[in-house]
């Protein structure tokens, strides 16, 4: 498990300042919070929070530092952890099926994928805002190459991209 908690602490660095957010709150949600995460926290709240700092600030360093030190990963994410991976390939097997492409099963495109899921997206979600996205882009040629992994599950862009399907549902 040390080794595991190695590789994400490694990953830290690249993460965005939302997705350290998140990572944070699903630390909380899975009951690995200590005393002193509770109360770094509250400090957090009193003083202002540093969740839109650019990653590796001394703010962001110190909220990592601090999330290393203080949470204690639950065996239970293991198996849950397993089911998103096969989501996020199902998704990506999906993608490749709609745009014609051939996007592997790295870590880097299903990364991606993954943080969307955990951040409360479903597998349909996702599946949706790719369907949309071909439609809108596939006669596009300069958009066409935008069809991507990286384009797609990008925090902030998916969520304009799931926002823009329920205005679209509601006209």
């Amino acid at each position: 498990m040390a080794d595991a908690f190695a590789r994400v602490l490694k990953l830290l660095p690249s993460l965005s300042p939302e997705e350290l957010v998140f990572l944070i709150r699903r630390a909380r949600d899975l009951g690995g919070v200590t005393p002193s995460t509770v109360r770094w926290r509250k400090h957090a709240e009193r003083v202002g929070t540093n969740a839109g700092a650019p990653v590796g600030t001394n703010s962001t360093r110190a909220l990592v530092q601090t999330l290393s030190d203080n949470v204690v990963p639950d065996s239970s994410s293991v198996s849950s952890n397993k089911n998103l991976r096969a989501a996020a390939t199902e998704v990506l097997h999906f993608l490749n099926e709609k745009t014609s492409r051939n996007y592997r099963d790295t870590d880097t495109n299903l990364r991606l994928i993954e943080a969307r899921l955990r951040s409360g997206a479903s597998v349909q979600d996702c599946k949706s805002v790719i369907g949309s996205k071909m439609l809108e882009w596939k006669s596009d040629a300069e958009m066409n190459r935008f069809l991507r992994p990286a384009t797609l599950f990008n925090a902030t862009k998916f969520e304009q991209y799931l926002g823009a399907l329920g205005e679209r549902d509601a006209k």
